[in-house]
């Protein structure tokens, strides 16, 4: 858990000026980013995240016993192996790799401390992006798979994390996990269908 030094919350109003947020406790969003409506414990120029898949589409979210970290797969759990995983926010990717644990894995940094991670990926991390790129919302930066120790069941462990100066992040900074504005979080809790607004 981040101790309170280490993250800035909102503490005065914003001001709103076209597409731009400039908070005025210190952050200040990149040119053209969504951010989440302001409440109570938020943080500073949060991205507006979208599940990491195709607009239109339904999928399931488990929290198991790793709240607030998430795995999904199709809704119906039907087969996601294979299936499309898309950048959930813009960003530039942080690290591209692979581990005995979290398979082929990427990280984006989404700026002002915002991180996503994406584990258990079907191909080679360096297939569809490297460290360095931008990418847009939406853009295919893998395949929802299940190397490393995912078993034999293919689907996303999917993170959001916050640790604010960093170039990489670790499951210490993982966040409870929001979408499309509403959160995704606690032990054991299942969502059986969830629409992707990544459009």
């Amino acid at each position: 858990m981040l101790r309170s030094s280490t993250f800035v919350r909102r503490t005065v109003p914003a001001v709103v000026t076209g597409a731009a947020l400039i908070a005025v406790a210190g952050g200040v969003s990149p040119a053209g980013a969504s951010e989440q409506p302001p409440g109570p414990g938020d943080y500073v120029s949060t991205p507006y995240f979208q599940l990491p898949f195709k607009c239109g589409t339904q999928w399931q979210l488990n929290t198991w016993a790793h709240s607030p970290a998430l795995d999904i797969v199709v809704k119906g759990n039907s087969g996601s192996d294979g299936k499309a995983v898309l950048a959930s926010a813009k960003g530039t990717v942080a690290a591209v790799y692979k581990d005995r644990g979290s398979g082929n894995t990427i990280q984006i940094n989404h700026g002002n401390g915002w991180f996503t991670a994406y584990y258990h990926l079907k191909d080679d991390p360096k297939r569809y992006v490297k460290k360095g790129d931008r990418v847009a919302r939406g853009k295919q930066i893998g395949r929802i798979g299940k190397s490393g120790k995912a078993g034999d069941w293919a689907h996303l462990h999917y993170e959001q994390r916050y640790k604010r100066g960093a170039t990489i992040t670790y499951e210490r900074d993982r966040k409870p996990v929001k979408f499309d504005g509403r959160t995704y979080t606690g032990a054991n809790k299942q969502w059986k269908s969830v629409m992707s607004r990544n459009c």
